[in-house]
């Protein structure tokens, strides 16, 4: 029974990821234009699982997993940080975009999609059993990375692109849970978990990565692996097949036209994107404090569920000058829509896994101690945050952020061993 309860949460978050990959839950079963996101739902239904789960755990004199203080402090933060959007989407003036008022529906909805993931991954977290991250989160990553990769001609022929792209999202941001997972199954390799089929795994994950075309990709995957490697490669040997690698996948990006955007770091619409909403932010002190209002700058739900319908990578007509659909930016969307108020409550989310891992490799800087396998999925995770300046997580593409929150939290779990103490 004791081992049934601990292997359902991994199989039944396993079993998620297959649909995320597979499928767009952003979309509802109901004709657009929706309301409800299957987001929603599934989150809720999956969370009140967990709910269940965690009190079966303590009804069997069990103790369902804790959070350490600095667990905690990214859950507060971002709890509040949601709790203040969603105040901020009732009360600001309804935005209009090519002339049409987008209803107050559509900017709430996607603050309470946010927080039912949130919810979702602090009860996964909380119903998973006690052991090392990357035995717990195995599975779910490589059920992601093989999905993706089985799923591939299906989202080609869908998006009219051959950039690898999944149901987690669009080649732009999939490359966020592709790279966490990554993390994970290469954490199992160090380890000695399912060794070979880890190897192969970090592999597939590396190169998906490359393939989703996206150069925020690229640069996260790179400042990953740099840090693995600086910590862990203590050979000539380990360092000659990193360089080889590294030609390797140059060169791969330079023969594949494909990839070839890699190599272009500018984007005009961003620009036009960036002038609108920082003109539009510093207007007045209180948009500066407080924020221009959520969703009023950027209704980007009103899009996605078909409400409204604009060229993907086109400009729209907004009362304050062309933008883009959405912010393309967490950190510009809570600046410009929540202001300075907004910034200090996700700062915390951000810094706080940063922190924590400069003080696991701490020892390994100084030649100590070399850091424990699960250190590379904080080195992963804190590796992406470089994506929240070019694409919006957290508060948006919820099966990406489900991956980093589910990372993030079972890296500050209560008594979850490091090489210096706990987190």
């Amino acid at each position: 029974m004791a081992r049934w309860r601990e292997g359902l949460p991994v199989a039944g978050l396993s079993a998620l990821m297959v649909v995320e990959t597979f499928f767009d839950l952003r979309r509802s079963l109901a004709p657009s234009p929706w309301l409800w996101n299957s987001y929603l739902i599934v989150y809720l239904v999956a969370a009140l699982a967990c709910l269940v789960l965690a009190a079966m755990i303590r009804g069997a004199g069990g103790h369902p997993v804790a959070f350490s203080r600095a667990g905690w402090a990214v859950v507060v933060a971002a709890a509040a940080l949601m709790a203040y959007c969603l105040v901020s989407s009732c009360l600001t003036p309804r935005p209009r975009v090519s002339y049409v008022t987008v209803p107050r529906a559509y900017l709430v909805v996607p603050t309470l999609t946010a927080m039912a993931t949130l919810l979702l991954a602090v009860t996964a977290v909380r119903a998973l059993p006690d052991r090392p991250v990357h035995r717990l989160l195995w599975w779910p990553a490589a059920v992601t990375l093989v999905c993706s990769f089985v799923q591939w001609p299906r989202s080609a022929l869908v998006h009219g692109s051959p950039r690898l792209a999944t149901g987690m999202g669009g080649s732009a941001v999939v490359h966020v849970p592709l790279l966490l997972a990554t993390g994970v199954v290469l954490a199992a390799f160090l380890a000695g978990w399912h060794r070979w089929w880890s190897l192969a795994l970090t592999v597939m994950g590396a190169a998906a990565v490359v393939l989703t075309g996206s150069r925020s990709g690229v640069v996260c995957l790179v400042l990953a692996g740099a840090v693995v490697c600086l910590q862990w490669l203590r050979s000539r040997r380990a360092w000659l097949v990193a360089g080889i690698v590294a030609v390797v996948a140059g060169a791969v990006v330079v023969a594949v036209p494909m990839l070839h955007r890699l190599l272009n770091p500018t984007d005009e619409l961003r620009a036009k994107n960036l002038e609108t909403a920082i003109t539009f932010w510093t207007a007045t002190p209180k948009h500066v404090l407080l924020g221009v209002g959520s969703g009023r700058l950027w209704p980007w739900y009103a899009f996605d569920s078909h409400l409204l319908r604009t060229p993907w990578r086109g400009l729209v007509g907004t009362q304050w000058g062309p933008a883009l659909n959405s912010s393309h930016s967490t950190f510009l969307q809570v600046l410009v829509e929540l202001g300075l108020a907004g910034m200090l409550l996700l700062l915390p989310v951000v810094t706080v896994p940063v922190l924590i891992l400069v003080r696991r490799l701490w020892p390994g800087l100084r030649g100590v101690a070399r850091p424990v396998p699960d250190v590379v999925t904080l080195v992963a995770l804190a590796a992406t945050i470089p994506a929240f300046f070019l694409d919006t997580y957290l508060l948006k593409n919820y099966g990406a952020s489900l991956w980093w929150w589910l990372v993030i939290l079972c890296c500050l779990r209560a008594g979850h061993q490091w090489p210096s103490g706990r987190a």
